[in-house]
């Protein structure tokens, strides 16, 4: 299958708007190839590219395989009734033998790699939302990492200056302690940055990437990547497992970390840069974005505060870092999670207590100071 572009698939898809949605139980009843099984089958044939590909699933659906399981002939008349392509029509009609056995094989090596396919009945809702989202994926790790939110985009430039770093791991410290899964690109920069913090903190990642699952790029990720997927993260792509990466997949990705995100946070980059598409995505989307700002920080913030919804924060101040802790935790609780702003200091107190001559003194000062804190606060 030739290397595709998810840009020229869509809801307004010239090859798409020529199979509208289908019967597929009108294939009758022939043997039933799952989808995983399928979509590898269809995606190794010649003549069926990405938008074929893409209008197929937008057609059929979960119910692709139906198309492989019953006679050439049979698909071919199915496919003819609703104007196709000739390409693809021929295509199908000269399916090679043993494509599906051979899909089956390449389905079981990604799943030795503990890498899941999933169609449309079980991608996240955010994203079967996005127009010309995605139709499937490829995950390996916890697919679960993608529909157990809240998710909050954390991007930014390759480039990143040392202040750009201490302001993504600002960013992931204060959302570290409510139960939040950071999206981000597992490029270097910023998004590792991100990633590599919320390990520490133990929050779960999700990292979608520019190119297929089975390539690891850029090569110092791939221990990153390695410990996001012990930690019960997810590493995601739409592109087929062995497909390299190009400039327009990375922009192409940009939109699925603005999709699933339900807060973009935009740490560090120009108004030109990658990550400024990640914005716009997110302002098409009605996604909330943040920007970050410092002296000596990049133009991005100037097209995040002209984004409707748009906030730029002074991450750096204790202000900003209480309004973006107010934003994270009103995320959480909206999905229904209990939220403790201490949670952080908790688990530094018990580490303490763990290796300290604790004596009654020091507690009765730390009741002191906790009430305080509430005398302060009322």
């Amino acid at each position: 299958m030739a290397e595709h572009d998810p840009s020229s698939g869509g809801e307004n898809d010239p090859v798409q708007g020529a199979l509208p949605l289908a019967g597929a139980s009108e294939l009758g009843g022939g043997r039933e190839v799952p989808f995983p099984v399928a979509l590898l089958a269809f995606s190794s044939v010649s003549g069926v590219g990405y938008r074929a590909l893409h209008s197929l699933i937008g057609a059929y659906g979960n119910d692709l395989g139906r198309l492989l399981g019953v006679a050439p002939e049979v698909a071919v008349e199915h496919l003819r009734a609703r104007k196709a392509p000739k390409a693809l029509v021929e295509a199908v009609s000269g399916l090679p033998p043993g494509l599906v056995e051979r899909a089956h094989e390449h389905l079981d090596q990604l799943a030795r790699k503990n890498v899941h396919v999933l169609g449309p009945g079980e991608l996240p809702a955010r994203l079967l939302r996005l127009p010309g989202g995605p139709r499937w994926l490829f995950v390996q790790g916890d697919p679960a990492a993608l529909v157990q939110g809240p998710h909050v985009a954390v991007v930014g430039t390759r480039n990143a200056s040392p202040a750009g770093i201490d302001a993504a791991n600002a960013v992931v410290r204060t959302m570290a302690a409510y139960p939040v899964t950071v999206v981000s690109g597992l490029a270097n920069g910023i998004d590792a940055a991100a990633h590599a913090r919320a390990v520490e903190f133990g929050l779960r990642n999700v990292a979608f990437l520019g190119h297929g699952i089975n390539i690891v790029f850029p090569a110092e990720t791939a221990q990153l990547r390695e410990r996001i997927l012990e930690h019960g993260g997810a590493v995601a792509t739409e592109y087929l497992p062995d497909e390299r990466y190009r400039r327009q997949q990375f922009v192409q990705r940009n939109r699925l970390q603005a999709g699933l995100g339900e807060l973009v946070i935009a740490v560090e980059g120009q108004a030109s840069s990658g990550t400024a598409h990640t914005v716009r995505f997110a302002a098409q989307y009605g996604t909330p974005v943040v920007g970050l700002s410092w002296p000596g920080a990049g133009d991005l913030t100037r097209l995040v505060a002209d984004t409707s919804g748009g906030r730029v924060l002074e991450i750096f101040t204790p202000a900003a870092r209480r309004e973006l802790d107010t934003m994270v935790r009103s995320l959480a609780e909206r999905h229904g999670h209990a939220t403790d702003a201490l949670t952080l200091v908790e688990r530094q107190l018990t580490r303490e207590a763990a290796c300290r001559d604790l004596r009654q003194d020091d507690l009765l000062q730390l009741q002191e100071k906790i009430q305080q804190l509430l005398n302060e606060r009322r």
